[in-house]
């Protein structure tokens, strides 16, 4: 799914937002809108690609800690974790007090400003 570039302070948590963490950050391959909902393939811990349903990282916190753990295999868990305190302080939280979305979107500018492509 190539997509021009989007503005990610602007899109609602939701099915948008999932799907550009699903693809950008997780790695996550040919996401197609369905049902209202987005699915796509990604690898099971056998390393097979499988057709599964975007998860609801921008709204489940135990979604977003998927997210925090993909930022450390990726090694940008510094940099992420900057950015979540900017995104949390411009709303004057602690970065601990984070909601989901906001750390789908520390996750996804992270991996637009970093060095790596495409996320594998």
């Amino acid at each position: 799914m190539v997509r021009a570039p989007v503005n990610i302070d602007k899109i609602p948590a939701g099915p948008e937002l999932n799907a550009l963490v699903a693809e950008r950050v997780m790695g996550w391959k040919e996401l197609k809108r369905q049902s209202g909902r987005y699915w796509g393939t990604r690898k099971d811990r056998a390393g097979r690609w499988r057709r599964a349903p975007v998860q609801d990282y921008s709204r489940a916190p135990a979604m977003a800690y998927l997210v925090e753990l993909r930022m450390k295999e990726l090694g940008l868990v510094k940099v992420y974790e900057k950015e979540l305190e900017r995104i949390a302080a411009a709303q004057k939280l602690p970065a601990g007090w984070a909601a989901p979305d906001q750390r789908c979107r520390a996750a996804l500018k992270t991996v637009r400003s970093s060095k790596v492509r495409r996320v594998k």
